[in-house]
């Protein structure tokens, strides 16, 4: 007994150390994002340059941890296309800025083919200022000629009228967009980065560009809006602001202290997958609703074993109690039980007894849904009585149709017929008889009113435009064509009840 007592001691602290050496691991890799991650040798290492750097490639590229180079590319507008208007120190000023908008675009190009000699990631980025946001970006497109596999990142100094604004910003990453086919990097420090999220519904899509983060501190441990981004795509540690002769957080061989230097989360195989960070962040997930179709999960046990027990099949409730089993009203088993318990109501049957009422008194009595109303049927007399109904309706309606012939096509006869040439006699006459003893404004309105008649034939009074029809295409399935001609869909009827069936069709 002392012995499996102290066996088991020794194995509880095992355990324990084991759990504390897991949890001492995992707290430490969290940690190291936040705090001081260019000091282990694993995370891999970018630089960033303006055309005022100067780089010596061969010892710049011998450090294994760099795996990337991003440099300057435009800066705000793109100076004025001509300087003939200007005069005196504006014109010498226009001069210089053509200037160096050419030179920086010879040394971004040298840079660049330097770069990807090298075997370095490459990257750009535009100084955002006051100005139409569109031109911008397409400056920066047209000045930087991004390729697929090249970051493009916008670079917001700070949240003040001296940059570009925040909205701005956001129209700017459209448009680039529009041309590249993806998203822009966004730079910015730490304050407009924590400002960006904590407004983020003002900012929807800034708030999801991937970050390149600015905060020249060793811990940024409960400082980083992770909140909004869940980590930083690159964070710029490192800049002539916190690097001089005495210190700097980490010197870059070929380079000056001046020179800003990047950390990843990454090694540099995974930066080298990563890049060019061309993927929007994720939305936070909202805090997922109560579905109410799940709601039965949470019943009582007396609830579930009612609604189990209405499940059970018809025939093992017959036989259980001897009896058909009646619909079970007013519990949850009404709903989400099976068929078998719900009432079934008979249509049928229903209009058969509200009928069989209606024929023994004046008072209209309507069947209650569910009640037993089998073996109710009409005898001999109402059913003849009925059908007298029914012919008489139909004797009215085609009276009626035969009014409304005689009202229009009588008067189309008349506006048409021949002078001295009765009724009868035009009837039996050939068509070309008629039209020979017309005069021209006759004959020209006969024709008119064959042709109008014609037309509407071949029209056969479609139930939609023949421009939709033409779109629709043939149908080959089983179920026919898809406009039954009127003349087809009633040839079957009489001519009344064509008459009303036609009429309902062009109503609906």
């Amino acid at each position: 007994m002392t012995k499996t007592s102290a066996a088991f001691a020794a194995a509880l602290k095992f355990a324990c150390t084991l759990a504390a050496g897991v949890m001492l691991v995992s707290a430490t890799a969290a940690q190291a994002e936040w705090n001081a991650p260019w000091k282990s040798k694993d995370n891999a290492l970018v630089i960033d340059a303006y055309e005022f750097n100067p780089i010596n490639w061969t010892e710049l590229a011998s450090d294994d941890r760099i795996a990337g180079f991003i440099n300057k590319a435009s800066d705000g507008l793109p100076p004025e296309w001509s300087c003939g208007k200007a005069s005196g120190d504006d014109y010498k000023l226009c001069k210089n800025r053509w200037w160096k908008y050419s030179v920086t675009k010879e040394l971004y190009m040298t840079r660049r083919e330097m770069a990807k000699m090298k075997g370095l990631l490459w990257g750009a980025y535009h100084l955002g200022r006051p100005g139409n946001p569109r031109e911008q970006a397409d400056h920066f497109v047209d000045f930087a000629e991004p390729a697929e596999d090249d970051l493009i990142a916008l670079d917001i100094e700070d949240n003040n009228d001296e940059w570009m604004s925040l909205s701005d910003a956001e129209i700017f990453a459209d448009q680039i967009k529009i041309r590249t086919g993806r998203y822009p990097v966004l730079y910015t420090n730490g304050s407009t980065a924590r400002y960006i999220s904590q407004n983020k519904a003002e900012y929807p899509l800034l708030s999801r560009l991937p970050l390149w983060y600015a905060r020249y501190r060793e811990d940024i441990t409960g400082k980083f809006p992770e909140e909004t981004w869940p980590s930083y795509a690159l964070w710029q540690f490192s800049s002539m602001h916190n690097c001089n002769s005495r210190s700097c957080p980490y010197r870059v061989k070929g380079a000056k202290t001046d020179i800003d230097v990047n950390v990843s989360s990454l090694d540099v195989a995974g930066l080298k997958a990563a890049w060019p960070f061309a993927e929007l962040i994720d939305k936070p997930k909202a805090p997922q609703e109560t579905d109410p179709a799940m709601l039965v999960a949470s019943l009582d046990e007396g609830t579930k074993a009612e609604i189990a027990k209405a499940a059970k099949p018809r025939t093992e409730v017959a036989k259980a109690k001897g009896a058909p089993s009646a619909p079970v009203a007013g519990t949850l088993a009404a709903a989400y039980g099976p068929s078998e318990v719900h009432a079934t109501l008979d249509p049928l049957k229903i209009l058969t007894e509200v009928a069989r009422k209606e024929q023994d008194g004046p008072k209209r009595v309507v069947a209650e849904p569910g009640a037993a109303l089998a073996g109710a049927v009409l005898d001999t007399a109402a059913v003849e009585q009925l059908g007298d109904h029914v012919e008489t309706l139909k004797g009215a309606i085609a009276y009626a149709a035969n009014e409304i012939d005689r009202l229009f096509i009588g008067r189309a006869e008349a506006a048409t017929r021949p002078e001295g040439v009765s009724a009868p006699q035009l009837d039996e006459m050939p068509n070309a008889d008629r039209r020979a003893g017309l005069d021209p404004k006759q004959r020209s309105r006969f024709l008119a009113i064959v042709e109008s008649a014609a037309a509407a034939q071949r029209a056969n009074a479609l139930p939609m435009p023949a421009r939709v029809l033409s779109q629709l295409g043939p149908d080959a399935s089983e179920r026919g064509s898809r406009v039954v001609p009127q003349t087809q869909r009633y040839a079957g009827l009489e001519r009344p009840e064509r008459r009303i069936l036609s009429a309902f069709a062009a109503t609906r």
